[in-house]
């Protein structure tokens, strides 16, 4: 059988083919009454299901007297990820890597500039300071948001964007809330029971990621979530993985964080330099956490997943 996406229509068409293999090219022969060949270009990235296993090619259609025929270039096996999903990495990599280090500029800012002595007054500076970081942590949500939206677009058209940067932007309000404890209660925190600090650890990394999971679950696994790409079928795959593919993502990426930051950082530094060593540690984090991310994102996918606008298709020798 052989599945393809109609070129206009966008539908999917199946039909009965038989096929030649001669090493690397597929021979398909068709009378030119039959329409699916035109829904082909010249050298159209495809891809295929031959015999149990994902292939990708280029397909050339030419005609030859009362017949069409449909020549498809097998492209060398490589390992890792396939082309599409490759490209949806590389994607999102940059795309979040760029974003998170432009939020995670404003709470950087922010902390830098409301560190000195003067939020002591009255006692009440830390909680000042912690609110106004929190409030900064809004703002790097919905920037780190909106470049994870970006790329969505092209893998889930069916997820929303204002649910995926408010799910973000809520679940970096919680993420710095609990982050800015050790600055509102100080020394007093370190005396509260063990297991109180492990759950706040891990509602600091799973609270974006379970948020974000609610709307994958909610929007992607429905009827119109099916259509992935702009073409084709399927869901995302167990919503749930991607709540402990977040956390562990941003778990190493706070410990590169630290590892970049806590030997620079000095007392009595001035304002621009704690400004401008936090922004090297953030653009550190920013790259491991949308490497990690993006690798646990493409793999959620569905089988059926495509970023680009040519036609994919699905191809099987006909049994007897």
């Amino acid at each position: 059988m052989l599945s393809l996406i109609g070129r206009r229509s966008g539908a999917a068409i199946s039909l009965p083919v038989r096929y030649e293999q001669h090493a690397g090219t597929l021979i398909v022969v068709s009378r030119p009454s039959r329409q699916w060949w035109r829904n082909l270009h010249e050298n159209t990235p495809v891809r295929l299901t031959l015999r149990g296993r994902a292939r990708y090619g280029h397909a050339t259609v030419t005609r030859a007297g009362q017949v069409v025929v449909v020549t498809i270039r097998l492209d060398a096996e490589q390992p890792g990820l396939p082309p599409d999903r490759g490209r949806l990495w590389w994607r999102w990599t940059k795309a979040v890597t760029l974003g998170e280090i432009a939020g995670f500029a404003a709470p950087v800012v922010v902390a830098a500039q409301l560190g000195g002595p003067e939020w002591t007054l009255l006692g009440i500076g830390p909680l000042l300071r912690g609110v106004a970081i929190v409030m900064a942590g809004a703002v790097e949500g919905t920037i780190l948001g909106l470049a994870q939206a970006y790329v969505l677009r092209a893998a889930l058209p069916a997820i929303p964007t204002r649910a995926w940067v408010r799910a973000t932007a809520a679940g970096a309000v919680i993420a710095w809330g609990v982050g800015v404890l050790p600055i509102v209660l100080g020394e007093r925190i370190l005396r509260w029971p063990p297991a109180v600090l492990v759950l706040l650890g891990l509602i600091l990394l799973g609270s974006m990621g379970l948020l974000q999971a609610r709307v994958l679950r909610g929007r992607a696994g429905g009827r119109a979530g099916g259509r992935v790409g702009g073409r084709g079928s399927g869901r995302v795959s167990a919503p749930w993985r991607w709540v402990v593919a977040s956390a562990g993502s941003w778990l190493i990426a706070l410990g590169a964080f630290a590892l970049v930051t806590t030997p620079l950082w000095q007392e009595g530094q001035p304002g621009w330099l704690i400004v401008a060593i936090g922004v090297l540690g953030g653009a550190v984090m920013a790259a491991t956490v949308a490497a990690l991310t993006g690798a646990a994102f493409v793999h959620l996918l569905p089988p059926s997943f495509q970023t680009e606008r040519p036609m994919m298709t699905s191809l099987r020798r006909k049994r007897p």
